[in-house]
């Protein structure tokens, strides 16, 4: 059943703290939208191929949606979600570290990178349940980025033995009150999209959300983030939005937890992770020197060596 307008009033709120996420109400704008059909794999794969420079062939069929997944290592589980900004090429600088000693997984969630989708709602926490069924992995540690650790956090209340642990890099939560920086990002963004000005609206994302990164890594997420928003326009999926929030849940999450924040991110999500570190029973936060919001990308070896120590406890 699409979602009704209280759902979309909630989903564009919350779309405002995570980064590249479209509004429902944007995507509602004059954008002339194409087919939502599903590809098959070859179309899949040959469309994957102009995007970037990951190959597999794995996808996974789940609820509607074709899934791309790489599987990088032999251990324990060690599940990447991407953040809303990005796709799952921003976890290729941390791969080498990571996969010396744990099989590590990555996947597009729907509406970017290589993953195909079509019209209705979905809930990205279980998407990555069903995934880690899919893949064969009963328990996990999660790392979750910006969206990728509000995924990370509803996969904990609402899966509880599927979380091994958390890590969470500079995560969002649905409710915080958005700064007047953020506010003005978002109607920004808003605006350049409801007149169809794509490469606008990837511009913005990217003086937000990389304006403390490389050259390189600006142009990679100028391409992850044009990719999710012509996925978004095209395929039309909302998210629903758990109720009661994982706001109000926290203090039943178990996992052991650390979350990261860099010290030039945005100041609404330092405010977040102040409150996790608060509310959660089990964690800790350490600041990332020299990063913005995009820790990974950022700064990969700290990024990197952070995740390890946390799984290693």
């Amino acid at each position: 059943m699409p979602a009704g307008p209280r759902a979309r009033a909630s989903a564009r709120a919350r779309a405002q703290l995570t980064p590249g996420v479209m509004s429902p109400s944007t995507r509602e704008g004059p954008t002339t939208r194409a087919s939502a059909s599903i590809p098959r794999d070859a179309e899949v794969r040959r469309r994957a191929g102009r995007v970037g420079a990951m190959s597999s062939d794995e996808i996974a069929e789940l609820d509607g949606a074709r899934f791309a997944w790489w599987s990088d290592g032999d251990g324990p589980a060690l599940v990447l979600v991407h953040a809303g900004v990005a796709d799952a090429r921003m976890w290729e600088p941390l791969l080498p570290a990571l996969a010396a000693s744990h099989r590590v997984i990555r996947y597009d969630m729907r509406g970017f990178g290589r993953t195909r989708s079509q019209r209705g709602t979905f809930a990205p926490a279980r998407d990555l349940a069903q995934l880690l069924d899919a893949v064969g992995v009963a328990q996990a540690h999660v790392v979750g980025a910006s969206f990728g650790g509000l995924v990370a956090l509803e996969l904990a209340v609402t899966e509880p033995a599927r979380v091994a642990s958390l890590v969470l890099l500079a995560p969002a939560l649905p409710d915080i009150e958005p700064s007047p920086q953020l506010l003005a990002f978002a109607e920004a963004e808003e605006q350049a999209i409801a007149v169809g000005r794509i490469d606008d609206a990837v511009e913005i994302n990217v003086r937000m959300w990389a304006s403390a990164s490389t050259p390189e890594t600006r142009s990679l997420v100028a391409e992850m983030q044009r990719t999710a928003f012509e996925l978004q326009l095209r395929e039309d999926a909302e998210f629903e939005d758990l109720e009661p929030p994982v706001s109000e849940r926290l203090s039943t999450i178990g996992a052991p937890t650390t979350i990261a924040v860099g010290d030039r991110d945005v100041r609404d999500f330092v405010e977040i992770a102040q409150r996790l570190q608060r509310e959660l029973p089990h964690a800790t936060l350490q600041r990332i020197a020299d990063a913005g919001h995009l820790l990974a990308l950022d700064q990969p070896a700290a990024a990197a060596e952070l995740i390890l120590r946390h799984v290693a406890r």
